[in-house]
């Protein structure tokens, strides 16, 4: 039998980076700077939490220097993506290569061991008194990581920053006609570092999460393919704050309740494993097609 409980659990748990993640990373490609890196960034910021916590003994320090970590990542991009103009795709796949190659390489140095760290203290999980008690629905109140509870707060927040404040109309006024913004006064340059440095905020965010909150030590690339369904759901969200929010909770679901089929059914666990994944990849592919057929029909 399937726990309802532990599905919605497991479902707040593995929608969380991936909400993250995609929030920040839409403000990039609102502002028209494609982030694919966005999985190695969160590599990155994982990897320097763990380290943050395990030499100061404070997962906050761990927490604040996986943010660091991702935001300097972010600048990497942008600096090559705005400033030197490289290609967008090259840069985000030199993030992910590199970050999987020198976070093991880190690892190894720092910790004597590439596939996994020390284990370290992990930031504090909060019960809400009288809710947590709920049937079906007490398990969303119940020891949840204060990461988890940030992501609704910071989607409503990202909504205001995008439609209600001068820099959100500003970049989506540079990522639709960046030529027409330089002419109506708008620092087209400017607007796009904030973009993409928010990106770098939000991954540093999800992957300190990973590793210092979801767990509690960096295990080699353990992001596992996060970032590329943050991606997809900043499609499948069709680039808005709460559409994000949705799809996340969406791929959320399907990794919660793979996880729950494990040893239940005669079906070999790799291919259950692979359900996520598959639903990324159907996602995506009814949402361009739904694309373009609007497309075609104006």
């Amino acid at each position: 039998m399937i726990s309802i409980a532990s599905v919605i659990s497991n479902t707040l748990a593995s929608a969380t980076p991936i909400a993250l993640a995609g929030v920040g990373g839409m403000f990039g490609e609102r502002s028209g700077i494609t982030n694919i890196g966005l999985e190695g960034t969160m590599l990155f910021s994982a990897f320097a939490a763990v380290v943050g916590c395990y030499y100061t003994q404070s997962p906050w320090v761990g927490l604040l220097l996986g943010i660091a970590v991702g935001v300097l990542v972010a600048l990497f991009h942008a600096f090559f993506c705005i400033s030197l103009k490289v290609d967008q795709t090259i840069v985000g796949l030199a993030v992910n290569i590199l970050a999987a190659s020198m976070t093991v390489y880190a690892s190894s140095i720092l910790f004597g061991n590439k596939g996994f760290t020390a284990s370290v203290e992990k930031l504090p999980s909060i019960s809400i008194p009288g809710l947590q008690d709920l049937p079906f629905f007490g398990a969303f109140f119940n020891d949840m990581s204060i990461i988890t509870i940030l992501v609704l707060p910071l989607t409503i927040l990202a909504h205001i920053l995008l439609y209600k404040s001068p820099f959100g109309l500003q970049t989506i006024a540079v990522g639709q006609n960046p030529q027409a913004a330089y002419v109506a006064g708008i620092n087209v340059k400017r607007t796009q570092y904030l973009a993409v440095l928010l990106g770098g905020l939000s991954c540093g965010l999800a992957g300190s999460y990973l590793s210092i909150s979801y767990l509690s030590m960096f295990v080699r690339d353990m992001v596992s393919g996060r970032g590329f369904i943050a991606i997809a759901a900043i499609l499948f969200g069709r680039y808005t704050p709460f559409g994000i929010f949705c799809a996340a909770l969406f791929f959320g679901l399907a990794d919660a309740v793979q996880i729950a089929l494990q040893g239940t059914i005669s079906i070999p666990n790799e291919i259950i494993q692979c359900a996520p994944y598959l639903l990324t990849i159907l996602a995506v592919t009814v949402n361009e097609a739904r694309t373009a057929h609007r497309q075609a029909a104006i």
